[in-house]
């Protein structure tokens, strides 16, 4: 177990191919095959990115619905590099240095309702965007292959059945259009405040409607304001609230605490701050951080008790769950007669 005080961060990761299917419609042809293909690597000039000790964990056996998340370790390998030293007698002096570094991070991602609970190990390791960049990147290796073998699949019935059509890939790609990706950082009411407190003159902020996973929102407002964005095809649906002598400091704390609360809206925020500069805030800002102590150092025994963190902030009000859809919970029963 790791005797370090580690702080574990939440968020949405909304994965959607195209208007209709979302991350667990594809989860055994693309998603799960994404963190388990060793050869996956992302390289980002020196330093590669990839994934690490996955295991397919079943978190709750509940009558009603069983919980089964992905757990792994996320791991940064890279070369730090040094160019000059200081030495007292003589200043500055030219020395390159070259050092190996793995800085890595425990992740489980809850496939019931797509969560995503993240903590990070080390000093300098990979960040939740690194994580969402990397997961996008092997996606879309994944996808295009899944579309290969199914225009190879769907040719030979055709050749051997002259009566079935044939499907062209540009057909299977209308189908199955390539994934998109957004992980949504979940908040805290008291890092809300805290941030927007900060603010001498907040003039501007501004809520965009991301795309969803197969989930309804909580509030009543913003699930009102999805469905005319679904309806109409929007691509970017923005509510701004603007006043250049400053906005109600209160009223923001609260509308922001609405539109985050499910992870499905991003928030911006502008305007100074009490020594005149100018401040810039959104989700990462204000994200839920919760410290948690001994946590297991294997990712498949962590994955518990990250789970229980999370479930335990739900009980406590600090995160709101979305109810799990039936197609969703029939996607969940067949990968656990399958893989359990």
């Amino acid at each position: 177990m790791s005797e370090k005080s580690l702080n574990m961060e939440m968020g949405n990761l909304v994965c959607r191919f195209g208007d209709k299917k979302v991350l667990l419609d594809l989860a055994e042809e693309v998603v799960i095959p994404c963190f388990f293909d060793e050869q996956l690597v992302r390289h980002f000039d020196k330093t590669s990115y990839f994934f690490h000790e996955v295991s397919i964990v079943m978190l709750t056996e509940g009558e009603n619905e069983k919980v089964v998340g992905i757990s792994g370790r996320f791991i940064k390998d890279t070369t730090l590099e040094r160019e000059q030293i200081y030495e007292k007698e003589k200043g500055l002096i030219k020395d390159t240095e070259y050092m190996r570094s793995s800085p890595s991070a425990i992740f489980l991602l809850i496939l019931n309702n797509h969560r995503l609970v993240y903590v990070q190990e080390t000093r300098d390791a990979p960040s939740k965007e690194s994580f969402r960049s990397t997961l996008l990147n092997f996606l879309n290796i994944k996808h295009k292959q899944y579309i290969e073998n199914e225009y190879e699949r769907l040719k030979m019935i055709h050749i051997e059945n002259q009566d079935k059509p044939r499907i062209t890939k540009s057909e299977l790609y209308e189908l199955n259009p390539k994934p998109k990706l957004e992980l949504i950082s979940l908040t805290s009411e008291d890092s809300i405040e805290e941030f927007v407190k900060k603010y001498s003159i907040l003039k501007t902020i501004e809520i965009s409607l991301s795309d969803r996973n197969d989930e309804t929102d909580n509030d009543p407002f913003f699930e009102e304001l999805q469905k005319r964005k679904d309806a109409m095809e929007s691509t970017t649906s923005v509510v701004k609230h603007s006043n250049i002598k400053g906005l109600n400091k209160d009223k923001v704390i609260n509308e922001i605490s609405e539109a985050t609360a499910q992870g499905n809206q991003i928030v911006k925020l502008n305007g100074i701050d009490s020594d005149g500069d100018i401040l810039r805030g959104n989700n990462e800002k204000f994200q839920l951080r919760k410290p948690i102590q001994n946590l297991h150092a294997k990712p498949q025994r962590a994955a518990n008790e990250l789970y229980n963190s999370f479930i335990g902030l739900a009980a406590d009000g600090l995160v709101k769950i979305p109810k799990t859809s039936e197609k969703a919970k029939a996607i969940i029963n067949s990968l656990v007669q399958r893989l359990f």
